[in-house]
């Protein structure tokens, strides 16, 4: 696909994006620290044709323009930030609601975030390997700050804001699909020092039980790639473009998963969850309780 050649100005800073107007709820698209839009083609690729799409660069990643004077020079912000930047960039555009959100990464919290400020114009919620604040003051070397983008131009993301932002949950549900990363993903990581207390094998453990609390958060269900690392829309583009798929398929409806179809993407779903309950996948779909 072409570069974001779209622009538009938002609370005086520059946006680059592409917003591809189709059939159903559009889908939207948030990168993870520092990246652009344009990691989220070879997902898009996959879709059906005429699915509305919209993707964009966040200020000071990709082409986008660097944050505003007063957000350079100011204090850090929580995700919240960045979740009203992507609000009032859809609105500008003049993209239709309600919109399927589709967020990687710190880009999961942004969605995250968006869906629990505005859940009335959110029709479906994909969080792919989305961050745990909590990680990041858990280790001995903390970040309590984390620029996204370029330096001196990226927005600087407050990590205790954000965790005080991350609570209350969810008000509303919000058909939602947790897409994690493949279980022991951690075990290759060669710089193991910068994880510590945590072992590899602590950490591995760590996130895939964030992951299964998000899916609780939400009142969703739990995929897992097979083999997929971290980037889970670069490993498994076609995973994740099926469960945007049903995702805006629903519209207000309940999501139908297949799982045939899952394993077929290099995925399988592994839990739902109904009223604080776990239901476990089969082969063929939930478990019953006669199984």
């Amino acid at each position: 696909m072409s570069n974001l050649q779209k622009s538009c100005v938002v609370d005086g800073i520059q946006l680059k994006h592409r917003y591809v107007p189709g059939d159903g709820p559009c889908t939207v698209f948030v990168s993870g620290l520092g990246e652009s839009g344009e990691v989220w083609d070879g997902v898009i690729e996959h879709l059906p044709a005429g699915l509305s799409t919209f993707v964009y660069d966040r200020a000071g990643c990709g082409s986008s323009g660097p944050v505003d004077a007063a957000t350079a020079v100011g204090d850090a912000q929580p995700i919240q930030w960045g979740a009203e930047q992507l609000f009032k960039l859809l609105n500008t555009v003049g993209v239709p609601k309600p919109w399927v959100l589709v967020g990687h990464s710190m880009g999961g919290l942004i969605v995250d975030a968006f869906a629990r400020l505005w859940p009335e114009q959110v029709t479906g919620l994909a969080l792919v390997d989305a961050s745990d604040p909590v990680l990041h003051t858990a280790l001995d070397n903390d970040k309590l700050v984390l620029v996204d983008g370029r330096d001196g131009e990226g927005w600087r993301i407050s990590v205790p804001a954000t965790l005080d932002n991350f609570e209350p949950g969810p008000q509303r549900q919000i058909e939602t699909v947790v897409i994690g990363s493949a279980v022991w993903r951690w075990l290759p990581v060669k710089k193991a020092a910068e994880y510590r207390p945590l072992t590899l094998v602590e950490m591995d453990q760590w996130w895939q039980r964030h992951q299964l609390n998000l899916a609780k958060r939400w009142t969703g269900h739990l995929v897992v790639p097979h083999f997929a690392g971290h980037h889970v829309h670069k490993d498994s583009p076609e995973l994740v473009a099926y469960v945007a798929q049903c995702l805006a398929a629903a519209e207000r409806g309940a999501i139908q998963l297949d799982q045939a179809a899952l394993i077929q993407h290099g995925g399988t779903a592994r839990v739902s969850v109904t009223n604080g309950e776990f239901t476990e996948w089969g082969p063929t779909g939930p478990r019953s309780d006669a199984d």
